[in-house]
């Protein structure tokens, strides 16, 4: 049980480094809306972005390391339970999050090919 506590603690601590890093990064902003704010910065700017959004993307990946070795310390008699349905929620959720703003930094990367 205190394996599972130290693992949570990880995993909250690493949650709030991400929310601490994100700053101006947003994955639930509409493609449309990212490429048209795109268009309108400039170079510096769109690499500024494409750098912060690669933090973000770092510290997710982070994140869902963090859920995989927590899964793994679970016993196989138990992968069914409350616990293993919860984290495998949570490594989906960040998954989706990842997808989202990989997507958005995608936009800005183009964005800086098609300016210079």
């Amino acid at each position: 049980m205190q394996k599972v506590s130290k693992m949570f603690a990880v995993v909250i601590v690493a949650s709030l480094m991400l929310a601490g890093c994100s700053g101006g990064v947003s994955e639930g902003k509409p493609i449309s809306e990212v490429k048209e704010e795109a268009q309108k910065m400039a170079v510096d700017q769109l690499k500024s972005v494409v750098a912060k959004y690669q933090k973000a993307v770092e510290s997710k990946k982070t994140e869902i390391n963090a859920l995989k070795e927590k899964l793994k310390e679970i016993p196989v008699v138990e992968m069914l339970g409350d616990e293993a349905k919860k984290i495998k929620t949570e490594i989906t959720s960040v998954t989706k999050s990842i997808n989202a703003l990989t997507q958005r930094l995608k936009v800005y990367s183009q964005a800086i090919t098609s300016k210079q």
